[in-house]
């Protein structure tokens, strides 16, 4: 407990991310830290982080004993009146410090939980931890040191790497292959059909068309909260490696997605559209099939794209379209009522003018 203690003095904590101190005359650096917090909730043994000038007002009444501060970030005297660890970007800094005070997991033991159902042909690394009530099928393969949490469902045939962590209830369907350092939140699925459906021959229904391809989540992937990937029609969904992808997203049938994509959540992107490496999509986001967002490409929160996005441009909007457009459009709109007051007189003189009956000389 010292050695934990030790670590997260003032001290300690500026080493760790690499930050200048700048703190009153007379400040203990050997005082230890109790918590983290945000600036306004922080009290006398927190610390807190400001990475902008938006919040750097509020560290000015703010009771935290210690703040890291992005180095582009303003500060008044009062704001001043604790120790200001200097960082070159405070966001960035704080995942060293985020690490050191996580809680430790309590994982599942090293091996097969007693409870779990595990077919003979399936092959687990001797080091993976398999918990309670978690369900492996035929010639499925479990790679050294992943964690599947309780309720986890693997099924024939599937594949998870080393390193992965799958928390409480994933599924991942059959002939799916997980890269190594994956995570999956709980409740994700994995290789799930996909939305394929025609009017039966007789017109009378709706068939269902087969799914029999696959799913391939590349390495370094995190996926969270009851997200599905659905399986390919023929040939694999992929995600590639570094992407991550927020809670409740949809990702359709054959979709490609590049390398280092974040997608925030509520997106939704059906079959078919291929996602250029280092995309951002903000959240609630539309995507139609067949689309090509080109590498690099951005679209902001809540737009409905119809259309392909050239490299490296930025949309937005309903239907979505380049993004500064969609901004001159977005002022024009607002201006609309103003603009029907202005005219409403004018609008009413026209419609008596054409309803009265013509004067007779």
């Amino acid at each position: 407990m010292a050695d934990v203690r030790e670590s997260r003095t003032i001290a300690a904590l500026a080493s760790l991310i690499g930050a200048s101190i700048e703190a009153p005359t007379g400040t203990d650096l050997s005082a230890v830290v109790e918590a983290l917090e945000t600036v306004d909730r922080a009290s006398a043994r927190d610390l807190t982080f400001v990475g902008n000038n938006k919040y750097a007002r509020l560290l000015e009444a703010s009771c935290a004993m210690v703040a890291v501060v992005s180095h582009n970030v303003s500060l008044s005297e009062a704001a001043r009146a604790r120790t200001i660890l200097r960082v070159k970007n405070a966001d960035t800094a704080m995942i060293a410090i985020l690490e050191l005070f996580a809680p430790s997991e309590l994982l599942p033991n090293v091996g097969i939980d007693p409870s779990a159902r595990v077919d003979p042909t399936a092959v687990i690394a001797a080091d993976a931890r398999v918990g309670a009530f978690v369900s492996i099928g035929k010639d499925a393969e479990i790679g050294a040191r992943t964690v599947l949490y309780e309720g986890v469902r693997i099924y024939h045939g599937s594949r998870v790497g080393d390193d992965c962590v799958l928390h409480a209830n994933v599924v991942v369907r059959e002939r799916c292959t997980i890269g190594h350092r994956v995570i999956l939140a709980s409740g994700v699925a994995i290789g799930t059909d996909g939305f394929g459906y025609r009017p039966s021959a007789d017109g009378k229904g709706i068939s269902k068309i087969p799914h029999i391809g696959t799913v391939s989540i590349e390495d370094d992937v995190e996926i969270g909260a009851n997200t599905c990937v659905d399986r390919g029609k023929f040939g694999a969904t992929r995600v590639g490696a570094g992407t991550k992808i927020d809670n409740v997203c949809q990702i359709g049938h054959n979709v490609d997605i590049g390398r280092c994509v974040v997608i925030s959540g509520l997106t939704g992107i059906a079959g078919s559209t291929r996602v250029g490496d280092g995309c951002r999509i903000g959240g609630g986001v539309g995507i139609a099939d067949h689309l090509v967002i080109g590498r690099g490409a951005s679209l902001a929160a809540r737009s409905g794209l119809m259309n392909d996005v050239p490299e490296g441009a930025t949309w937005g909007g309903f239907p979505a379209q380049d993004f500064r457009t969609a901004l001159r459009e977005f002022a024009l709109i607002r201006k609309l009522p103003e603009w029907h007051q202005m005219l409403k007189p004018l609008l009413t003189q026209l419609s008596e003018a054409q309803t009265d009956p013509p004067k007779v000389p």
